[in-house]
Order: C-alpha cells, then sequence, then structure tokens
C-alpha cells in the first residue's frame, strides 16, 4: 500500500474505534426497518457522493447494463452504488475499497439486501487490482480518484481489467479552471496535501494515455446544486430517522466536511462531472 493510500484509508475509517461495536450497531439499525431492504431505502446511508441515489441512477441510465455483465466498483465504499447496480439490473458487481471497515458493512448490507450471490467485496487498491486483464464488462467509480495522486497509474490499470470494447464509468469531483483554491476538511480529505483534484482536460488527458476513448462528458455542477437544495426541503427518510447516515461511520467531522463540499461547489472552487469512456 502506497504512502496516499494509507493516509485515505485512515481518513476514511478515522472515526470508527472499534468495527465489531460499529457492525452490531447498524445490525440492529438494519432490524429496525419494515419490509425489503432495497437501493433506494439504504441510500440516505450507502449513496456516499455528492447527488445521492439521484446521481447513480442518471449515470446508470446511460449504460444500458444488463444481467450477466461483469461490473467492477472501484473503490466501492459502503457499496450503494454496486447493490443499486446488481438489484435493478441484474449484473454481477465487485467491488473493491481501500477500507478493510467499509468493505465488511457492505457485506452486511448486501447480504442484508438478499443480494450475496450477485455483489461481493474485497479490501484492496484499486492501482493494484487483484484479476487478471480484461475481466470485466464494466469499471464504475463514483467519487474515489481524488485520493490518487497518480491518475495515469490508476486509469491504466483500470483499462487493463476491462475488456476490449469495454467501458469506463465515472462521477467525480473536479477542479474548476479559473477557480480558488477549495476549503478543507472534504469529505476524502482532510487538507488539500491528500487531495488530487485534476481539471477536465487534465482528466480527459490521462484517459486517453491509458487507452480509452470518451464518449460523453457531462457537467452536473448544476444538477449537484439542485441537490443541495432539495436536501434542505426533504423530511429525513426513515433509514436516516433510525441513525443510518454516513454520519455513523465517518463521526461528528461528517458535518464540516460535507459543509466545506457544499460551499466549494457554490462558490465554484469545484465542480463535479459524469463520463463514459470506452476501452480500445
Amino acid at each position: 500500500m502506497t504512502h496516499s493510500e494509507t493516509i485515505a484509508r485512515d481518513h476514511y475509517q478515522a472515526a470508527i474505534a472499534d468495527a465489531d461495536a460499529l457492525l452490531a450497531q447498524l445490525a440492529a439499525a438494519l432490524d429496525g426497518l419494515d419490509g425489503p431492504i432495497t437501493a433506494e431505502r439504504l441510500a440516505g446511508f450507502d449513496q456516499f457522493h455528492f447527488g445521492g441515489l439521484a446521481a447513480t441512477s442518471r449515470l446508470a441510465g446511460q449504460l444500458g447494463i444488463t444481467a450477466g455483465m461483469q461490473v467492477l466498483d472501484a473503490g466501492a465504499g459502503l457499496g450503494g452504488p454496486s447493490r443499486y447496480l446488481a438489484e435493478t439490473t441484474g449484473c454481477h458487481v465487485v467491488g473493491v475499497d481501500l477500507a478493510p471497515t467499509y468493505v465488511r458493512i457492505a457485506e452486511l448490507l448486501a447480504k442484508r439486501a438478499g443480494l450475496a450471490d450477485r455483489v461481493s467485496y474485497r479490501a484492496g487498491s484499486i492501482t493494484a487490482l487483484p484479476f487478471a486483464d480484461a475481466s470485466f464488462d464494466l469499471v464504475w467509480t463514483q467519487h474515489v480518484v481524488m485520493n490518487i495522486p497518480d491518475r495515469d497509474a490508476l486509469y491504466r490499470e483500470l483499462r487493463r481489467v476491462l475488456r476490449a470494447g469495454g467501458r469506463l464509468a465515472f462521477h467525480d469531483p473536479i477542479a474548476a479552471d479559473g477557480g480558488e483554491a477549495p476549503h478543507y476538511p472534504t469529505p476524502w480529505a482532510e487538507t488539500a496535501d491528500d487531495s488530487t483534484l485534476l481539471t477536465k482536460d487534465a482528466t480527459l488527458a490521462a484517459l486517453r494515455q491509458a487507452g480509452f476513448i470518451l464518449h460523453a462528458w457531462d457537467d452536473v455542477t448544476e444538477a449537484a446544486k439542485d441537490w443541495i437544495a432539495l436536501q434542505r426541503q426533504q423530511q429525513a427518510p426513515a433509514s436516516r430517522r433510525l441513525g443510518l447516515t454516513p454520519g455513523l461511520v465517518v463521526g461528528a467531522r461528517m458535518q464540516p466536511m460535507v459543509a466545506n463540499f457544499v460551499r466549494n461547489i457554490l462558490e465554484g472552487r469545484v465542480q463535479l462531472a459524469m463520463g463514459i469512456c470506452e476501452a480500445v
């Protein structure tokens, strides 16, 4: 594990003093949910990115994912997107994440959602994946690459595990052209030293160098602003009333980190982009 990966892993797990106790608390909260445990019901907890389930659905809707497709969720976090894809399309997903406790949480949620036969998780680095060349039809990543300084190496590795003609789908914060420096801490980094935000041009150059052709690029910053306004108006869903929020994992520091992320978007310091590339 590289130094930057160790920092990222420890950042995400910093508030977890006892992983077993956290899993027990989460299981008890799930026991309080009546009826099936679906992606929609868990979205306030495990869609750990800006735009929530709506953003995941928007990106997935452009991909035509079908049952039986092999998908890699690179930087799976708590596993919300991977379970959504498996639930709604019937595809098979492997999620990889640096944080072992996040992997354990994702496994618990997959089991409770009845998706353990279609979704699996493992702890590890997405810059050194334990898979053979051309193992996947699709690589999916949301709000992950900001933790990886060597973006060229990352995209080469994602290209390696994709079959020719396979696709990379991403949803990432990026540096705004001409924008001021972001405020920190953010959900992905305590300081600017631990954050790697590329501009659109730099991102596209790294993707081309790794062997990808861009098919779609959507600036979804305005949609994110609309989502921010909606979150402020909506009543908390049942899952949140039971304590199923990202704060359960991230701790009290979640509030200032999210507040800075919101501020960075509203002040034009950070933009959000979705894209789809083809492996050539």
